[in-house]
């Protein structure tokens, strides 16, 4: 339908366009933050323990809030987790991805299979381990996180509630902190 560079004109004026409604949203989030940080305060309250810390910089708001829809956009949902919400302790990340939203009878077969390998190579060592206690040192060595948390971060993962925490988390967090303000004056 258009040419190259007609094409490529349209994606460049779609990212500032991008850019800038996630800048007023930042900076909106950015007022709001303070706004809820100061009624904490009044009311007696740690904003801290309220999960209101000090808002994030408005650049790198921005660059969150664009590589969201970037990343909706293209479907790399794994890249945008890794880039912007899995734990620093996750490595080989690309490794990882090939374990995100599997179904639950595919990954208990993947952790009787590192138990039978690692049993064949460990023997005694591990033969009094459970499937999930060898699987457990499997991910921690291999991906940096124990089972569990692999299990929550990675194989559990939600897509969609990536999306909607990283685009309405701060809203979210200032709703909860009201509720709580609201419940403490009851």
């Amino acid at each position: 339908m258009f040419g190259g560079m007609q094409e490529a004109a349209l994606k460049q004026m779609m990212e500032k366009e991008i850019t800038a409604y996630a800048a007023t949203l930042a900076a909106m989030e950015r007022d709001q933050r303070e706004a809820m940080r100061t009624l904490a305060e009044a009311a007696d309250a740690d904003p801290d323990t309220l999960g209101l810390d000090e808002p994030p910089a408005d650049e790198e708001r921005v660059s969150q809030l664009v590589d969201a829809i970037v990343a909706q956009q293209t479907g790399d949902l794994w890249g945008l987790y890794v880039d912007h919400v899995a734990p620093e302790e996750l490595t080989n990340a690309d490794r990882a991805e090939q374990f995100a939203d599997v179904e639950a009878d595919e990954w208990a077969a993947q952790i009787e299979t590192w138990a039978e390998k690692y049993r064949d190579r460990a023997g005694d060592a591990v033969a009094d381990q459970t499937d999930r206690e060898i699987a457990d040192t499997h991910t921690r060595e291999t991906f940096g996180l124990g089972l569990d948390e692999f299990e929550a971060e990675v194989v559990d993962r939600d897509p969609a509630r990536l999306l909607q925490s990283l685009v309405a988390g701060p809203i979210e967090t200032h709703t909860d902190a009201i509720r709580t303000l609201a419940e403490r004056e009851e």
